[in-house]
């Protein structure tokens, strides 16, 4: 197998949020709610959308690259 460093370096781009919109992106996102044992954003959703009328603070930690962003924009 030949691999394209190019393409592997720029999907491993920890700067750019993946867009789960777009198919090529989607191939490299990986579900993992189920070892969490839980699912986190319908949770902090909920949260939020429960708590309307008043502001609300949630720390949404980890590393750079590590997927906080794509899963928000979940």
């Amino acid at each position: 197998m030949t691999v394209n460093f190019g393409r592997f370096f720029r999907v491993c781009n920890p700067s750019k949020t993946l867009n789960l919109g777009k198919a090529e992106d989607q191939q490299y996102y990986i579900d993992f709610s189920k070892v969490r044992g839980s699912n986190i954003i319908r949770e902090l959703r909920r949260t939020i959308t429960f708590s309307e009328d008043e502001p609300t603070c949630q720390l949404f930690t980890g590393h750079m690259g590590c997927g906080k962003s794509t899963e928000l924009s979940r």
